[in-house]
């Protein structure tokens, strides 16, 4: 006879609490594999819209005819992706906004963009011709590609200082024309409304009156312009603004040393930069426009005096030990030689890429990039001499390897990326 064994009644209760606690790591597993999957799924499908916002701006800066000023274009990539491509000016410089869609899913960036001027002609001077010689003395140095005026280049003995390097010009020398190449009209057009800018009612404002913003002010390139101006206000000190803002002024403007500007504009009738300024800043003026000693505007920086007609003095000064790094403009729409459009660059003062001016430089330091001048002017304590240089370089061999900067004298072109904003 068979023994019917008995199993305790708590067994059951066990059988079904394994049975939960299995059930339970299936689901989590399940879930795990479930949640797993979409975010690999959301991954990949993030790191494509990141390469197709790459891969269209890269296509625009090789193409730049992709992407017009203010007007976005859709560029098709492979597998049907489109990334949405708009230019917009940002003072000399460009920013190219990309974005790509997927789904539900959307990346967008932006790039802030200039011209590798390394890989356009190296012209290191176009000097207008005047039906004068360029007189040149002492250690001064000119390498790269010249244009000069027919009657040439010779050398010259200045302040009991004769010419000391073997060569008047390390570089092809070509004839120069009676006017200097013609900046680029679209851009040149927009820095002409900049300076003229008139701030409305619809726009976002802050008005400084006196010291008024303590805690600093950033915004995004991704939001609208912020901005920043007053009528009477003459000196700025301990500000620390970054970002996608203009600060308009209607009167001359100090800037203290203490300020920490990055990546702003800065526009009024006369601006005056303090000794031992640091920033990265662009400047546009009617007048003139003063950097003192031991500044550094830092990449990618611009100074540009831009007005109508020469109704009285414009220029702009470099100080001494000071380094502007970007390039230096000063433009008048109906210049005429009588006009007095001084630029000046101190001794030892240094500027990195495109210097323009359609008046005459005194250049006593060092340009690494290009000049293009009307003229050159001289003044020492004995004399003041006209299409002469002293002791100055302009060397376009020495712009950095990966130098990104502005060209201004053609439509977009050679085009590389400054910095991503994220």
């Amino acid at each position: 006879m068979t023994k019917i064994r008995k199993i305790p009644a708590g067994a059951l209760y066990y059988a079904v609490f394994i049975s939960f606690i299995i059930s339970v790591i299936s689901g989590l597993l399940i879930s795990y594999t479930f949640l797993y999957n979409s975010y690999i799924d959301r991954q990949a499908i993030q790191d494509q819209l990141q390469s197709n916002v790459k891969s269209g701006i890269n296509l625009v800066l090789k193409n730049p005819k992709l992407a017009n000023y203010s007007s976005t274009e859709e560029i098709k990539l492979y597998d049907n992706d489109i990334t949405a491509v708009t230019r917009k000016h940002w003072g000399v410089y460009d920013l190219l906004f990309a974005e790509s869609k997927r789904r539900s899913h959307t990346y967008k960036n932006i790039a802030f963009v200039g011209t590798n001027i390394r890989k356009t002609e190296n012209v290191a001077l176009y000097l207008a011709d005047q039906k004068k010689y360029l007189s040149i003395s002492g250690t001064t140095l000119i390498k790269g590609t010249c244009y000069l005026p027919k009657l040439g280049i010779k050398r010259a003995y200045i302040e009991g200082q004769g010419y000391q390097n073997k060569e008047l010009v390390y570089g092809a020398i070509q004839q120069s024309k009676e006017q200097l190449p013609s900046l680029y009209s679209e851009k040149i057009k927009y820095l002409e409304e900049l300076v003229k800018l008139k701030i409305s009612n619809a726009d976002s404002t802050i008005e400084l009156i006196g010291q008024n913003i303590s805690s600093g002010i950033f915004n995004s390139f991704y939001n609208k312009p912020i901005f920043v101006y007053s009528e009477k206000l003459n000196q700025l000190s301990g500000l620390n603004i970054s970002g996608n803002v203009i600060l308009k002024f209607e009167q001359e403007i100090e800037i203290q040393a203490s300020c920490n500007f990055n990546d702003v504009i800065i526009i009024a009738p006369s601006v005056s930069i303090h000794d031992g300024f640091t920033g990265n800043i662009q400047v546009f003026a009617t007048d003139k426009i003063v950097v003192g000693e031991r500044c550094k505007l830092m990449f990618p920086s611009f100074l540009a005096v831009i007005k109508d007609k020469g109704d009285e003095m414009n220029s702009v000064l470099i100080g001494k030990n000071s380094i502007v790094a970007g390039g230096a403009m000063l433009y008048t729409t109906e210049a005429t030689v009588k006009d007095p459009y001084i630029m000046k660059i101190s001794e030892t003062a240094t500027v990195y890429g495109l210097v323009y001016c359609n008046g005459f430089i005194e250049h006593k330091g060092n340009i690494y990039g290009s000049l293009y001048c009307d003229g050159f002017t001289l003044k020492t304590p004995a004399s003041l001499y006209e299409n002469h240089l002293l002791n100055a370089v302009i060397d376009y061999s020495q712009i950095p390897k990966n130098f990104v900067g502005t060209n201004l004298l053609t439509q977009p072109i050679n085009e590389e990326i400054i910095k991503w904003i994220d």
